[in-house]
């Protein structure tokens, strides 16, 4: 059996390859963790004495080896190490595991290029409305202080600073982090309230709560000393497009705005295109079944949307059923048409051609009413992603496997490059 474990880094994520014997032996698997989920390193000069819990399950061979899942009251541990040899001891936060003792080749110098990453990915507190919203600040490894900078904002549900849901890691504004340091620029990302290391109650958060906290980002974001105030660029996905034309209304002064599968008219719209345009990424079987019972599904989604109009709790339902029936009131009568028609600064807007949660043609809109850019990318989808299929919902644990569009990126790249610089030169 390999005497180490194989572990190196993949763009923004650390992967630890355990050989076939060790996933045998141990029960356990390849484990690919993002970067920004290490909270602390430490070399240890005997694995034995790093270890924390009781093996459950995996091997064990007295002052020999250990391999498997050590666990202990909320801690799982991955353990592929060796009594009386050095080991890498890696604590994180937010993944499956609480922490990692790994028996590598050269433990000190992983452990030195872990801690380089780290000293450019610092944690964030912004307070907002009485709550603590807690994210990252992603620096730039070369940078000459201070940099330009991005506010990346996620789409709707209850997601954390990466896009990422519970039953699903979406990555997206993660991602676009990764890609934005590569070139030079520094980002903020924040958990929502309610989500991540986040205060609050995500399901009594309403839609203009966001925007607020969207704006307490911003003002955060340009107090850095690190961030050059004059060059900051908001980019929001999805429902994170709403509030960043809000943010750019209130604030001319931005270098720029991108909208990422951004709409162009009121909410209300968003919602009855993706109830007629979701119903054709279904399973031929679920459609048939449809068809046969004669469910209308855009008139289910009217009735739905009359439904949640009707509500005046912060709240309705029970359980797991809940509903956060204030924040869709207001997403209802949200329209960013009139904001973008009145913004003076450069936009991008960018779409999927395979989007079925917004109508691919706003991109060109956007543009249209603010004279900014559009790209609307061949076989993307909502998430960002290039897919040969139809690109529906059902298919977004798949999609959020494979990386960003790298058409879309170098967009995105290219016009923070350009505006940011454009703000420089004007400064």
């Amino acid at each position: 059996m390999a005497r180490s474990v194989p572990v190196h880094l993949e763009g923004d994520r650390v992967v630890v390859a355990p050989t076939r014997a060790q996933r045998l032996a141990g029960l356990i698997r390849e484990v690919s963790v993002p970067l920004e989920a290490i909270t602390d390193v430490q070399v240890v000069p005997d694995a034995r004495r790093a270890l924390r819990g009781f093996r459950a399950p995996g091997l064990a061979v007295p002052r020999r080896t250990y391999l498997g899942t050590w666990r202990r009251p909320g801690h799982r541990e991955l353990v592929i190490a060796h009594a009386g040899t050095p080991a890498l001891r890696i604590e994180l936060s937010g993944t499956r595991y609480t922490a990692m003792v790994l028996a590598t080749g050269d433990p000190a110098h992983l452990a030195a290029r872990l801690r380089d990453h780290r000293a450019r990915a610092q944690e964030v507190v912004v307070e907002s409305d009485g709550e603590r919203l807690v994210g990252t600040l992603r620096l730039p490894a070369r940078r000459t202080a201070p940099v330009p900078a991005v506010l990346l904002l996620p789409g709707s549900g209850p997601l954390d600073r990466d896009s990422d849901h519970h039953r699903a890691r979406l990555g997206v504004t993660r991602l676009l982090a990764g890609e934005l340091a590569e070139a030079g620029i520094a980002s903020l990302r924040l958990d929502k309230r309610g989500t991540g290391a986040s205060t609050g109650d995500f399901f009594r958060t309403g839609f203009l709560d966001t925007t607020r906290d969207a704006g307490a980002a911003l003002a955060a974001l340009a107090a850095r000393p690190e961030v050059d105030a004059r060059r900051i660029v908001v980019a929001g996905h999805s429902e994170g497009a709403f509030h960043a034309v809000a943010l750019a209304a209130e604030h001319p002064e931005l270098a720029g705005l991108v909208l990422l599968a951004g709409a162009a008219g009121p909410a209300e719209e968003v919602l009855r295109y993706q109830g007629r345009a979701v119903v054709g990424t279904l399973p031929a079987p679920v459609r048939a079944l449809l068809r046969l019972l004669r469910i209308d599904v855009p008139a289910l989604q009217r009735r739905r949307i009359a439904t949640l109009r009707a509500t005046t709790a912060d709240v309705t339902g029970h359980g797991p059923f809940r509903t956060n029936a204030r924040w869709f009131r207001e997403f209802l009568d949200a329209d960013p048409g009139p904001q973008l028609g009145r913004l003076a600064l450069p936009v991008l807007a960018v779409t999927g051609e395979r989007d079925v949660q917004v109508d691919p043609a706003d991109a060109e809109r956007i543009a249209e009413l603010t004279g900014g850019e559009s790209y609307r990318a061949p076989g993307v989808t909502h998430l960002l992603r290039r897919t040969a299929d139809a690109g529906g919902p059902s298919t977004y644990r798949r999609q959020a496997a494979e990386p960003l569009a790298d058409d879309v990126v170098e967009r995105v790249v290219d016009f923070v490059r350009r505006v940011t610089g454009r703000s420089a030169a004007a400064g």
